[in-house]
């Protein structure tokens, strides 16, 4: 008897732990989303480390700095970007980017692509639209392990790139709600 008893409570318990689950998805529908991007690169730590000491932090990277510097001319390091090329989300709706990879970067608002503030660097994109702004480099950075703030764009299209690697970009648009 005490044993249904015992059976009938963690049922009861499932059931209702499990209620908010079964409600239409429109409840939840005007409810503001966090949406948080991923920034990613493959720092191969020992090669950084010759030129750079302690710059990547990353124990199994798989790009070295030689390797790095020679897709520079191929547009940058394929593994070198941002998880969500393009993104929509919904006025009231935030987005933050968290580091991933094993080297710093910038999660950056800009008016429009181009270059960033490490000119060896800038060779990989060929746009004239020159980005480099301390203030805003040194307010958006984005250690390895790390968050940027979350950030509520307005309705329309907003474009954030890396300002130490400017071929990493993403596109964020917002649509009223």
């Amino acid at each position: 008897m005490e044993t249904t008893m015992i059976k009938k409570a963690v049922l009861a318990a499932f059931a209702l732990a499990t209620l908010p689950l079964l409600a239409p998805a429109t409840a939840q529908a005007d409810a503001p989303h966090d949406r948080v991007l991923e920034l990613r690169d493959a720092c191969d730590k020992a090669s950084w480390d010759v030129e750079f000491p302690g710059l990547c932090t990353r124990s199994a990277g798989s790009v070295s700095l030689p390797e790095f510097r020679e897709e520079l001319a191929d547009g940058g390091s394929g593994a070198w970007w941002i998880r969500q090329r393009s993104i929509g989300l919904d006025q009231g709706d935030s987005v933050a980017a968290t580091n991933v990879g094993g080297i710093v970067h910038t999660f950056t608002e800009v008016d429009q692509f181009g270059k960033g503030c490490v000119p060896e660097w800038n060779q990989a994109v060929q746009d004239t639209v020159d980005n480099c702004d301390f203030g805003r480099f040194l307010q958006t950075l984005v250690a390895p392990g790390t968050s940027s703030a979350a950030q509520q764009p307005t309705v329309g299209v907003h474009r954030f790139q890396c300002l130490i690697h400017p071929w990493m970009r993403t596109t964020v648009t917002v649509k009223p709600s």
